[in-house]
């Protein structure tokens, strides 16, 4: 089983226009800034705003892993 299998990059969304451009600053990457509104929010803030799409990506892996071990597990038995 690989673990590149379960990698993924998921897109952090500006919560005023749905962007996913965002600038900031190389010396302070805790403030980010979104490319197209220009709403300016930590990098925290931004996390907690997309938490519930991170979820669902984590809940996906999940569900994957689970499915690949119990066949995993199947074919062992078999």
């Amino acid at each position: 089983m690989s673990d590149d299998k379960y990698n993924r990059n998921i897109n952090l969304l500006c919560p005023t226009c749905g962007s996913d451009q965002f600038e900031y600053d190389e010396d302070d990457m805790s403030l980010v800034k979104c490319a197209s509104c220009e709403r300016e929010m930590t990098k925290d803030d931004l996390i907690e705003e997309n938490s519930e799409n991170i979820q669902v990506n984590v809940d996906e892996v999940k569900k994957e892993i689970k499915n690949d071990i119990e066949k995993k597990f199947k074919d062992i038995f078999k």
